[in-house]
């Protein structure tokens, strides 16, 4: 009852002259759109960097020691993985190629980056549907599947479209969905026998190694026998560790990662100066009110509680027009960038958190020019 109270009243206080209470809300949602912005990118940036790593479908992930990410493009010998087929409780470990190279717009012929990837197709370990529809075209010379979900500046591309990669004539005879990155503007896939094909590709290089463990056999027991056997030779990773490197690297070290978590600091910290700014002219504006509810006798945590429902109030008013707009935001510039700009519920509730916390920090700054309210100002 005491905080419906308290609500009530400090609802009154803040729609006393509503333009100006409408106004002070849209100052809360243009920190809280700042806030969903820097943080879409930020997510969408990390999201897109582990596109490929989710999709490979295999137990075990063999990588060079001095790889930082699967893109890096850092080698191994193909001899160290036929040297794991060995291991006892190892069912399956082959190679899945990657190359970074330029792809010619079939339409105006400009390049563009994309990374290829060549796998079997009897066996790809990748978690890519399109592999098993268009098995049979696949095995045919010099073709390939084009990622649907590229970015419009590698061209307009559909099954049967003729270009060039890496200089080499290619045809798509169908599409699969992966995305862009920050990297490159799309992926495209091919066979282990095509994409050997391409300049300077040699069978002896191998990307990535993925393991299939045998049926009953204990995951972790098979990833200390394969190291035994390979000491410092390559690293051997869980899908969910490789994933969680990729995030890793892409927030920790990448400059674009830092650049978007910082753009979040910022905007929670101007969300603070200007929730601050709103609640100080508020409560000059009803400085009398607090005085008189100082001189009958309401103790200070009765004020403070009071600043502090006004700051509630601003803060959860703001962050649903600013949801509405993020909503809006991230759509426009997921088709703009073709990035992945998911807004996740645990997403909103972290912005909503963010801004339930910056509001209530301003109103604690707030509250000193309640405490100066003078009751004799009355009189």
């Amino acid at each position: 009852m005491w905080f419906c109270r308290q609500f009530l009243l400090a609802w009154r206080l803040l729609a006393d002259r509503p333009g100006r209470f409408v106004l002070s809300m849209t100052g809360v949602a243009f920190a809280v759109v700042i806030m969903f912005t820097e943080l879409g990118f930020l997510n969408g940036v990390t999201d897109s960097s582990i596109n490929f790593a989710l999709r490979l479908d295999g137990d075990l992930v063999i990588v060079h020691p001095q790889q930082e990410h699967l893109k890096s493009g850092v080698e191994f010998p193909l001899f160290y993985l036929q040297q794991i087929r060995d291991v006892p409780g190892v069912a399956l470990a082959l190679p899945v190629y990657t190359s970074a190279n330029y792809w010619a717009n079939p339409q105006d012929g400009s390049r563009n980056r994309v990374l290829i990837i060549g796998a079997d197709l009897d066996q790809p370990m990748l978690r890519f549907p399109e592999i098993a529809a268009y098995r049979e075209e696949l095995r045919g010379t010099d073709t390939m599947l084009f990622d649907r979900r590229a970015r419009a500046e590698l061209g307009q591309v559909a099954p049967g479209v003729r270009s060039r990669l890496a200089g080499h004539p290619e045809r798509v005879v169908g599409l699969f969905a992966l995305g862009p990155n920050f990297a490159y503007e799309g992926h495209v896939f091919m066979s282990t026998r095509n994409f050997l094909r391409l300049p300077d590709q040699r069978p002896e290089d191998v990307d990535i190694g993925l393991v299939r463990v045998a049926p009953g056999e204990n995951i972790e027991a098979v990833r200390q026998r394969i190291q035994a056997r390979l000491p410092t030779q390559v690293t051997v990773l869980t899908a969910r560790e490789i994933a969680q490197r990729e995030r890793d690297v892409t927030t920790r070290k990448a400059p674009v990662g830092i650049v978007f978590g910082l753009g979040l600091i910022v905007g929670f910290a101007i969300g603070t100066v200007v929730c601050y700014q709103i609640l100080f002219n508020e409560v000059s504006d009803h400085l009398p009110q607090f005085a008189m509810l100082k001189a009958i006798g309401h103790p200070p945590r009765t004020l403070t509680a009071l600043v502090l429902h006004e700051a509630l109030i601003l803060s959860l008013g703001g962050f649903a027009v600013g949801l509405a707009a993020g909503a809006l935001l991230y759509a426009l510039l997921e088709h703009q960038t073709a990035l992945q700009m998911d807004l996740t519920p645990p997403r909103a509730l972290l912005v909503l958190v963010l801004t339930s916390g910056m509001c209530l920090l301003a109103g604690r700054f707030a509250l000193k020019k309640v405490q100066a309210a003078d009751p004799a100002d009355l009189f």
